[in-house]
């Protein structure tokens, strides 16, 4: 294989459409072992077929940089690969982390205090509340919240999060380019525009449904903690929760009636040792800031 920068490898390896997110490992760590400390991938576990290695080698070798980039350019996107340095610290020390980050808006929100929030697509009127008197305090605070821009609790985030002054970053199941779900298509604009998207995924990628608990990761990777407000009993949010527990951070859970479907998973967090939270002050006294 010719000798080629390793951003120019990471970026077609991100763009590489054949390839699962487990493959693009195996294919990275046998060609730069260097990347084998973000991944639990083995020796013994590189087994991959000899046609898939040499299909992506030819992929490498035929891939149009100057097309894909200008494209990016074109929609203000920008990129940091693993390899550089203004990586963001905590999602770099996070499992299997993006090769390639591709952003829009305003960068410097990775660095400052985060705190993931997420929860139901069909939340209900109780979640919708609690966020309206949670947020408020968090946003005075300067916590960034950080959320996956999908129905129900994560719109309902990213929206008053903007509404109360402060700022939000979005990490999509997708590329930037490409808007889901479709009616949050001027809410993806505004933060593109005045926050921050994040995504793995090519400009025009369009959703896929591993795609989802892959975005998750990165929420959980970049957050100090977790708030889940209402999930289900078997809830993407509940990944969210379990991949930020493996990460170190904190998780909190937003308690809710037993007879409430979308109140079940929190209640279940809570009963595994999730921190409870019932206002803004569980977060805050436990991140030892001023209330």
């Amino acid at each position: 294989m010719q000798t080629i920068q390793t951003e120019d490898y990471l970026y077609a390896l991100a763009y590489c459409p054949f390839l699962s997110h487990k493959e693009k490992w195996k294919v990275l760590i046998s060609d730069h072992p260097e990347f084998s400390d973000y991944t639990l991938i083995s020796d013994r576990s590189l087994a991959m077929t000899f046609q898939k290695k040499t299909a992506f080698w030819r992929y490498l070798k035929e891939f149009d940089y100057a097309t894909s980039m200008e494209e990016e350019k074109a929609a203000g996107i920008h990129t940091v690969y693993l390899s550089q340095e203004d990586y963001p610290y905590a999602l770099r020390k996070s499992y299997e982390p993006p090769l390639v980050l591709f952003y829009k808006g305003d960068f410097s929100l990775v660095y400052k205090g985060t705190i993931g929030i997420v929860g139901a697509r069909d939340c209900t009127e109780y979640g919708e509340r609690f966020l309206k008197e949670l947020l408020p305090p968090l946003v005075c605070h300067d916590l960034v919240t950080v959320s996956g821009l999908a129905r129900g609790i994560d719109t309902y985030v990213h929206t008053k999060t903007i509404e109360n002054g402060g700022k939000t970053i979005a990490v999509l199941g997708n590329g930037i380019g490409y808007a889901y779900p479709r009616e949050n298509k001027p809410l993806q604009e505004e933060i593109g525009k005045n926050h921050l998207i994040l995504s793995e995924y090519p400009l025009n990628r369009t959703p896929k449904k591993q795609y989802f608990p892959l975005r998750n990761r990165i929420i959980a990777g970049l957050s100090r903690g977790i708030l889940v407000v209402e999930a289900r009993e078997r809830s993407g949010s509940l990944i969210t929760a379990r991949l930020a527990l493996e990460e170190g951070r904190d998780v909190f859970a937003v308690p809710g009636s037993v007879f409430s479907e979308q109140s079940k998973g929190c209640l279940d967090l809570i009963k595994a040792g999730a921190i409870l939270c019932q206002s803004y002050d569980d977060i805050l006294s436990e991140w030892h800031m001023t209330v």
